[in-house]
């Protein structure tokens, strides 16, 4: 089979109007001792220094294996604005920013639409086992350029395997890019899945995993402290704190319940189990099948899984970075990484295996939390944040609807009052944008104009805002959120939980660790940029690079 393309990818690269040059047999040779497997794990919404502040509470197997034994980028950081799942994952796999693959933020506001959407949507495309939605994301057609998983295909002739997983559709979407297969779990159906972009039905295996009904286990079980409670008073203070959120009806202290407000499994329960451990056991035992059957590291051709463990983010949205449950979660975490390691040695060979482990994103402390501390922080409402910035338009320019949109990823102005207004388009931004930095909440803003013509400063910050902008989805001022606030997210709304999606080392410095006997191990302190992952990956499997690349080789790890 080695000499076919399969059926699958054949309909994909007709999809997206591929054109490749065809190999060959033997016109393609690996190097001798490139990793046979690499597992690039992808804790969602992991903190820098989480490491450090729990290393001697860790097993020796778990993260120290990687922290002691493999290369320890202690300086990693995204160079974008918007810190969040689509443009995290999507810098990890194709080591290129959002103004180039257009993953620019996990949604944006569509002018045709007329509103926010998410990234990803194809409404051409549904998702196995659901009714076709076409709000749903279920295709990575949107996505710009080549990513790691293209790569690996097509430099093996299709003979090297991409997978990718997650408990999130858009992380599973977004780390398989166009030529790779997700699976995503998917709440509303209690069951693991993919969209017919991909295939027309599920494997056998992947069946017969959902048969077995592993979510519905955990219904009703209680979540406990893996520690004595003295550790998490200690490490993490108090339990009870009053900005937490009670999320899917599990409380807000130990121990936690999960029943999703429900007296039997159903999608309300299927969505609370995301917000526990639970749902990396459950992940990860979805992986070890995945590698048994689909044989992944069993031959010489590189094969390579990205395992994205989504309920950290859950987590650390609901309590925040320095609650127990947080605490908890990284401990917990740090042991099922431990036994799914020793599952890959046993199975594959960590002598034939390179693990990769990163974050997509870091996340900010809760606001109250700060404010308690003395720190200026706070939540501003995007209604709120919204009327301020019309009222200042108004007496600058004359009353109008002057925003249709106010987001993250931009302010979008009203292009018709503009021009029944007769006015200068660059002139209303500049208006717009000293109104917003009149608020407290924003500590700068950037015109389309002032980046599409290269009028902004060279700064850190600059190259942030250029590298998240992309002409057809960003809006038309790009706004920068003071430090510690939170605006444009669902938790600006309410005095609850707290968010990440700015440009801060709260959310864009995040860990970085190689570990396998092609890498030198060791502690490096110096700046990298995190799409530099996906360059070193393909110099070590001696496959090219994604076609648009930003990211440079991590040489000085290298063996």
């Amino acid at each position: 089979m080695s000499g076919f393309v399969s059926l699958g990818s054949l309909r994909r690269l007709v999809a997206i109007g591929t054109f490749f040059l065809w190999l060959p047999a033997g016109s393609f040779a690996l190097e001798a001792e490139a990793p046979r497997l690499t597992v690039v794990v992808v804790i969602d919404q992991f903190r820098h220094e989480s490491l450090r502040r729990f290393e001697d509470l860790f097993v020796d197997d778990g993260f120290r294996r990687l922290m002691d034994g493999g290369a320890w980028m202690t300086d990693a950081t995204y160079g974008h604005m918007h810190a969040s799942t689509s443009p995290g994952h999507s810098v990890i796999t194709s080591g290129s920013y959002g103004y180039k693959t257009g993953m620019i933020a996990n949604s944006w506001y569509d002018r045709e639409l007329g509103r926010r959407r998410n990234s990803l949507v194809d409404s051409e495309h549904g998702i196995l086992g659901r009714d076709r939605d076409p709000s749903m994301r279920t295709s990575p057609r949107e996505l710009q350029g080549s990513t790691l998983a293209g790569e690996l295909r097509i430099s093996t002739r299709f003979r090297g395997k991409h997978f990718a997983i997650s408990m999130k559709d858009y992380a599973a979407i977004i780390s398989a890019g166009k030529l790779g297969t997700p699976f995503w779990y998917e709440a509303a159906i209690g069951r693991f899945t993919t969209s017919d972009f991909y295939m027309e039905s599920l494997p056998d295996w992947v069946q017969a995993f959902n048969d077995r009904n592993l979510p519905d286990s955990y219904f009703g079980k209680t979540w406990e402290r893996l520690l004595p409670a003295s550790v998490y008073e200690q490490r993490a203070g108090i339990d009870a704190r009053p900005n937490e959120e009670n999320n899917r009806h599990s409380g807000t202290t130990f121990p936690h319940t999960i029943k999703g407000g429900l007296e039997s499994p159903g999608p309300a329960f299927h969505n609370a189990i995301k917000h526990t451990p639970w749902s990396n056991d459950i992940e990860l035992e979805f992986a070890r099948q995945l590698i048994v059957e689909e044989q992944l590291g069993d031959d010489d051709i590189p094969d390579i899984f990205v395992v994205s463990l989504s309920g950290n983010d859950y987590v650390g949205h609901d309590y925040g970075p320095f609650s127990q449950e947080v605490l908890d979660m990284t401990l917990r975490t740090d042991r099922q990484l431990a036994d799914f390691f020793d599952f890959i040695d046993e199975r594959v060979g960590l002598d034939r295996t390179m693990l990769v482990l990163t974050s997509d994103h870091g996340v900010m402390p809760l606001p109250e939390e700060l404010q308690s501390a003395g720190i200026t922080s706070g939540r501003v409402s995007t209604d709120v944040l919204t009327a301020f910035v019309e009222q200042r338009i108004d007496a600058a320019l004359g009353e109008e609807d002057w925003v249709r949109h106010l987001h993250s990823t931009g302010l979008y102005l009203n292009l018709e009052a503009i021009e029944r207004r007769g006015l200068r388009q660059e002139d209303v931004e500049q208006v717009a944008a000293k109104a917003l930095t009149a608020h407290p909440g924003v500590a700068s803003a950037f015109t389309r104009t002032q980046i599409l013509n290269g009028q902004l400063p060279n700064t850190s910050l600059s190259r942030r805002v250029t590298n998240s902008f992309f002409p057809d989805k960003s809006g038309d001022v790009m706004p920068v959120s003071a430090p510690f606030y939170l605006l444009f997210d669902e938790y600006s709304e309410t005095p609850y939980g707290t968010s990440h999606d700015q440009p801060y080392d709260y959310d864009v410095h995040v860990p970085l660790l190689f570990y396998g006997k092609w890498i030198k191990p060791g502690r490096y302190h110096h700046r990298v940029d995190m799409a530099d992952v996906t360059p070193t990956i393909c110099t070590i499997l001696g496959i090219s690079m994604p076609s648009s690349r930003d990211g440079q080789i991590i040489r000085e790890i290298l063996r």
